[in-house]
């Protein structure tokens, strides 16, 4: 699916389409509506891009106790642990 707005609708935001994208994944990000993989796609920053801007605007990084313990077994099965 692609999104289509208004260029009028973008000038009047003051933003360019790719800030408008960027302000628009990190809000989503907070949210806990997408992915940092997803904020990534969307900003067109890409994953590590996308984190740093998290970084520099101190957005903390969504991590649960799930992704804690999923991270911790991929690291046993790699036999890192």
């Amino acid at each position: 699916m692609q999104l289509e707005l208004d260029d009028a609708i973008i000038q009047s935001t003051g933003l360019t389409a790719d800030e408008l994208r960027l302000e628009l994944a990190l809000r989503l990000y907070q949210e806990e509506k997408i992915s940092m993989g997803q904020g990534g796609r969307l900003s067109g920053l890409g994953a590590i891009r996308f984190q740093q801007e998290l970084g520099k605007r101190n957005i903390p990084v969504n991590f649960s106790e799930g992704d804690l313990l999923h991270d911790v077994e991929t690291l046993r099965k790699a036999g890192r642990l």
